[in-house]
């Protein structure tokens, strides 16, 4: 779990680290999520696949996807098909894709939960641990949670 500011660096701070680790262990590009992000909010979502892009040494070096509503979802499970590296979105539509069984756990290694104590005060706690749950029951055994957030509040921890 980790706390810090809004505006600190805090996306930078978990992107980062991850996009090495896989670049180290040589696993992009093996069409299954290594990593699922989940954003309170579109604009967050959006914002954070725009940092994962701009880490990219060329542009097809890793696949991003983000996902949010408002948009059709059939586009975002073609590409879920065709192959995604880090899989970034919304509790809500993340929570679709997984009932739709429209990508495979067997390969995420990370699942992280950025800005925590936003998406409990939208009222996301029964997605957040639906999803959470899915995954420990489909995924693989070893998987890194990480919860990142401006504030902590007793209920969070």
């Amino acid at each position: 779990m980790v706390r810090d500011l809004t505006g600190s660096g805090k996306t930078l701070g978990f992107c980062l680290p991850m996009v090495e680790m896989f670049r180290k262990e040589r696993v992009f590009g093996g069409g299954k999520p290594l990593a699922m992000i989940l954003a309170p909010t579109r604009e967050l979502a959006i914002q954070i696949s725009k940092e994962l892009d701009a880490l990219k040494h060329h542009p097809k070096e890793y696949n991003v996807l983000c996902v949010y509503g408002g948009v059709d979802i059939w586009a975002q499970t073609s590409e879920l098909r065709r192959g995604v590296d880090i899989f970034v979105g919304t509790t809500g539509r993340i929570k679709d894709h997984m009932e739709r069984k429209n990508f495979d756990f067997s390969a995420l290694r990370y699942a992280v939960l950025d800005e925590a104590d936003v998406m409990m005060n939208l009222g996301f706690k029964e997605d957040i641990e639906h999803i959470m749950k899915t995954i420990k029951t489909h995924g693989p055994k070893e998987i890194q949670a990480l919860m990142f957030s401006a504030t902590v509040p007793s209920w969070v921890k």
